[in-house]
């Protein structure tokens, strides 16, 4: 990973790096990892969509906590990449009602809040990955906004 690149790309090859670790140990005739995208703005939602499903993995987005948690219940997910702050049922409460789960999927945590309480207190609660997002919102919006023709 380059100093250089921009925010969006290095938290991109960190997700890459969790996922495709996970899917490596899962052997190569495994189908592909099942990811279910947690957040309540659509430009995150639809970034990590578009990359994650160029990788081959199985994407599923919802916008609200109560959601994931009811699809989580009815279909196994590999993983859940879930933001913290969201309204209603937020990712802390994802993460705990995940974790209660005979088979709970990996966890990671996406959120602006660099907190180093919060990254140990999700690591505490089960979390695989803790992901600040403080610049990818920008950096994406920055990134979409410019003219691709040049």
């Amino acid at each position: 990973m380059s100093v250089q690149e921009p925010i969006a790309a290095q938290v991109v090859h960190v997700y890459y790096h969790i996922l495709h670790t996970y899917s490596i140990s899962r052997g190569r005739e495994a189908i592909s990892p099942k990811v279910l995208i947690v957040d309540d703005e659509f430009l995150i939602r639809w970034s990590l969509v578009q990359l994650l499903s160029e990788e081959d993995y199985e994407v599923t987005a919802v916008d609200d906590g109560q959601k994931a948690v009811e699809m989580a219940a009815v279909e196994r997910f590999d993983f859940v990449i879930t933001d913290l702050g969201m309204p209603g049922l937020d990712g802390w409460g994802v993460l705990d009602k995940l974790m209660e789960s005979q088979f709970p999927p990996r966890v990671i945590i996406m959120t602006a809040d660099a907190a180093e309480e919060h990254r140990k207190l999700a690591k505490q609660k089960g979390a695989c990955g803790y992901i600040e997002k403080s610049c990818l919102i920008q950096e994406i919006k920055k990134t979409l906004k410019t003219d691709p023709r040049g």
